[in-house]
């Protein structure tokens, strides 16, 4: 199974990219962990995962075709 990942902000400039595909991960701890190896600038950084558009704060299941993305932390006003 393979997830595409899009990233936002610094995230993209630190992965040097606007998205990257994940493989054989069941959920969202997995695929931050294969981020953060293929991307170690990314150890350390505050972001939200959202999966299909809702944004969780706890790990998650991912499956084929899901829509994740990693998002900077964000402030209201």
């Amino acid at each position: 199974m393979k997830i595409k990942v899009q990233l936002f902000g610094m995230l993209s400039e630190k992965a040097g990219a606007l998205s990257v595909e994940v493989a054989d991960v069941e959920n969202t701890d997995e695929v931050m962990r294969q981020l953060i190896e293929r991307f170690p600038s990314l150890q350390g950084m505050q972001c939200n995962i959202s999966v299909n558009q809702t944004i969780y704060k706890e790990n998650v299941d991912v499956y084929d075709e899901d829509e994740v993305a990693l998002l900077p932390p964000f402030a209201g006003g």
